[in-house]
């Protein structure tokens, strides 16, 4: 898994800012994946995310998970 500093690049990339929330979702997922023992999460096809914000740390969870929200991956 990369390092947070290049996935909060990548949230930011997809989402448009840096706000709390990026931070929050980036570390969240990342703290997630690891606890699951996912290395790279958007090569796993085992992976399911449930969200039950609807806020910007849903885009950084989207951006480090690779999951799709609303699309059922």
């Amino acid at each position: 898994m990369d390092d947070l500093g290049e996935l909060l690049e990548q949230s930011v990339a997809n989402h448009g800012h840096l706000c709390p929330d990026q931070v929050l979702g980036v570390r969240l997922a990342m703290l997630g994946c690891r606890e699951v023992g996912i290395d790279d999460p958007k090569s796993s096809r085992d992976l399911i995310v449930y969200v039950e914000i609807d806020r910007c740390a849903t885009d950084a969870i989207q951006s480090v998970t690779g999951c799709k929200l609303g699309n059922r991956t």
